[in-house]
């Protein structure tokens, strides 16, 4: 990349099974405690247009760098691009979703998913995939969304009496 203080890299995505199982088993491994899980059903724009997604999933508490655990309810949208994988993704977070993205397409990761288009612009998380790289997505979350997830998991924190610590307070070691 060009500008790496457009990135800053925050958590990995794993497929899990089973979520439950996946938190008590993990966590009882790593020592990690979960935010309790969501559900979301968002939209993702694709190569065929916008397909359904409808995913359960988690972040650990301790962190930074976060564990995400996904349990994908309805798997299409990833396995019919490039099979699907467990070993999901790297999520990297940006204050310029289209020109981190733009950015990537330009070093060979093409565009496979993506928030909806407004007005020309994608919003919100894209995956980009590169067949050199067999086997991981690298996802960029907008802004936005890693405020709602940096709320999520500094209130569950919290509640569980773990310190939390944001992996979007600063960029480029500049606090913001």
């Amino acid at each position: 990349m060009s500008d790496p203080a457009m990135l800053r890299l925050y958590h990995t995505g794993l497929i899990v099974n089973d979520l439950e199982r996946a938190m008590k088993q993990m966590g009882g491994a790593l020592g990690l405690q979960w935010a309790p899980p969501k559900e979301s059903t968002t939209p993702l724009l694709g190569p065929d247009g916008l397909v359904g997604r409808h995913v359960r999933f988690t972040y650990s508490l301790q962190g930074p760098h976060f564990v995400e655990l996904l349990e994908q309810i309805d798997a299409g949208p990833y396995v019919n691009l490039t099979g699907g994988r467990y070993i999901h993704h790297l999520g990297y977070y940006t204050e310029d979703l289209p020109g981190a993205s733009a950015a990537l397409e330009k070093q060979g990761y093409r565009r496979e998913l993506s928030g909806d288009e407004e007005d020309g612009r994608i919003t919100r998380a894209a995956f980009h995939y590169n067949d050199e790289t067999p086997g991981m997505w690298i996802e960029l979350v907008s802004h936005e969304i890693a405020a709602e997830i940096g709320d999520w998991i500094a209130e569950s924190a919290a509640a569980a009496g773990i310190p939390y610590v944001s992996p979007f307070a600063c960029r480029a070691g500049t606090p913001r």
